[in-house]
């Protein structure tokens, strides 16, 4: 059925399935504050879960979760990216979001934007007709 479907399609289907079941936001590494943005989802089917991977055109980031809470509890399986490729992947799902997940994505871009600089390209490449804010386009914003 996915494959059936029209990428725009495909890219409103996953994005429900991100408001139910994603979480976005950044990670603080171990060494020093250097800001990493991150994107997950869990829930048990396993197949949805690779929905996100066969989308994103990779055949990684899928991983079963370790240890169960108990015995009775279904295994979970996470798909997460990072860094740039977790910001593009935001920023296409952005129009077909919820008001409180858009805010979770510039409150990252912020924080990025006021991190390092060297950390990442911008979130977006401007058109002449474009101005910034904050790492991303005014499209994008």
């Amino acid at each position: 059925m996915f494959e059936q479907l029209s990428k725009k399609e495909q890219l409103i289907y996953l994005s429900g399935l991100f408001e139910g079941e994603g979480w976005f936001g950044l990670n603080k590494r171990p060494n020093g504050w250097t800001p990493s943005a991150s994107l997950e989802v869990q829930m048990s089917d396993e197949s949805v879960v690779r929905l996100f991977q066969k989308y994103l055109g990779t055949t990684k980031n899928v991983a079963k979760r370790k240890k169960k809470y108990q015995d009775h509890h279904k295994d979970i399986w996470r798909f997460g990216i990072k860094g740039y490729r977790a910001l593009q992947f935001m920023e296409e799902m952005l129009p077909y979001l919820c008001i409180r997940r858009k805010e979770q994505y510039y409150a990252v871009v912020k924080a990025i934007g006021n991190g390092p600089k060297n950390w990442s390209p911008p979130v977006s490449e401007q058109t002449e007709n474009q101005t910034s804010y904050v790492r991303c386009t005014i499209n994008a914003c």
